[in-house]
């Protein structure tokens, strides 16, 4: 895996982990914060749990699939990109029927619900 496909991996996973964490198991939180917010390794955390590596990497692979089922069932965190986009958008339009345009569009991605 690139570097660069690994940054976006490492940034997407933070992203759900704030959005989603609170839903995952303390100790599934744990793991993944210590390695996705605090950058630890596997082994580091590993070694500070006293359990193997195998048990941390299986641990965060399963805490990954948790975080992706709720961002494909909620999908909270497209629709806050989509809400940053609008709302950049809204404020570097000078017509004023184009910013109303995109305020509909904005609530209506609220209105659907978040």
């Amino acid at each position: 895996m690139k570097d660069e496909d690994i940054l976006r991996r490492k940034a997407l996973f933070s992203s759900l982990l704030l959005a989603y964490g609170k839903l995952l198991s303390k100790k599934t939180l744990s793991r993944m914060e210590s390695f996705y917010l605090e950058d630890l390794s596997l082994s580091e955390i590993a070694l500070n749990e006293n359990v193997s590596r195998s048990a941390i990497q299986r641990a965060i692979k399963d805490g990954e699939k948790e975080l992706s089922h709720y961002e494909e069932k909620v999908g909270l965190l497209k629709k806050t990109c989509h809400l940053s986009l609008l709302l950049g958008k809204i404020e570097k339009e000078k017509d004023d029927e184009k910013r109303k345009d995109l305020l509909r569009e904005a609530k209506g991605v609220l209105d659907y619900g978040i």
